[in-house]
């Protein structure tokens, strides 16, 4: 895979292309945006921030193999039109600020699963350091839901940070488990099962239920659940959370208001959708607890979405 990269801050771009090359890729780092497009032939991959989102836009156009990568240290409303826009952009990594470069691991994760994994979803513990320690919840009924969201709250007010994190880490559980409980399933004819009142208690079969894991190393904290019917599209998660970003415009074809994303965004700092057509729906999402609320609600998020 060879990767070009436009950054404008040439320390932050010699990192980014380190990163890529650890990988076994090849990087060329760029500053200059006039360059780009004489940069591209052979490559795989543009990367660039936001800021010049509509420059790679427009060379995504112009070279319909290349996928795009964008990062940003603003709000992901402002990147989120490009992912909407074209479908060659999958992934947002949220930076601290323009003299940063995105974090490392979420780098050297998307470079990798592009040039060696084709895609396929690492486990759990590729997101944490070595020794963390992670459960898994088991989620059959309506009242194992419940059980599983008071749980994940235990786990983490466990940790001593502020009740609030606790609190919106058993939300998000809450969130992604409905999605998998009662949006999910389908019978043998492609018709869902139990969207129809996710009010309903539900029982699921053995076949339906969904994996629910958790984990933290005391750096970073990862939920992740997985459904096995692999349903959700990329416009669902994209246009979603645009609504949800833009006030809750309802849409009564999925998603309602897109306030389930706007849950999912509020209390992550990268989510990760990966959707093996049939087979499977995983969403990760990732906190960091070394950072304060007040940092955490302005700071870049990342999104990143995976199709197989």
């Amino acid at each position: 895979m060879h990767a070009v990269i436009l950054e404008r801050n040439k320390l932050v771009g010699r990192k980014v292309a380190r990163l890529f090359m650890s990988t076994g890729a090849t990087a060329l780092s760029l500053e200059d945006p006039a360059q780009v497009a004489g940069a591209l032939a052979g490559a795989d991959l543009l990367c660039a921030d936001a800021f010049d989102a509509d420059l790679v836009a427009e060379q995504l156009r112009a070279n319909p193999g290349v996928k795009g990568v964008l990062w940003t240290a603003e709000p992901l409303r402002r990147s989120l039109k490009y992912m909407i826009e074209s479908t060659a952009i999958d992934h947002v990594l949220g930076r601290k600020d323009f003299e940063s470069p995105p974090r490392a691991w979420e780098t050297l994760m998307v470079a990798r699963r592009l040039a060696h994994l084709g895609g396929l979803p690492p486990p759990l513990s590729a997101y944490l350091d070595w020794g963390h320690h992670a459960i898994e919840l088991e989620v059959r009924t309506t009242a194992d839901r419940d059980l599983a969201a008071a749980r994940i709250q235990e786990f983490v007010g466990a940790l001593g940070v502020p009740k609030r994190v606790a609190e919106m880490f058993a939300e998000l559980g809450h969130e992604l488990i409905m999605n998998a409980m009662y949006d999910a399933p389908v019978d043998a004819h492609g018709r869902p099962r139990y969207a129809g009142d996710r009010k309903a208690s539900v029982t699921l079969e053995d076949a339906e239920r969904p994996h629910v894991k958790l984990g933290t190393d005391g750096s970073r904290l990862v939920l992740q659940v997985r459904d096995p019917f692999g349903r959700l599209e990329r416009r669902h998660v994209v246009d979603g959370l645009a609504r949800g970003l833009a006030g809750g415009e309802m849409d009564q074809s999925h998603g309602g208001a897109g306030l389930g994303m706007m849950v999912c965004h509020n209390a992550s700092s990268a989510m990760v959708f990966d959707v093996a057509r049939g087979k499977h729906t995983e969403v990760t999402a990732m906190f960091e607890l070394d950072m304060n609320l007040r940092e955490f609600r302005t700071q870049a998020k990342s999104l990143h979405y995976w199709s197989h």
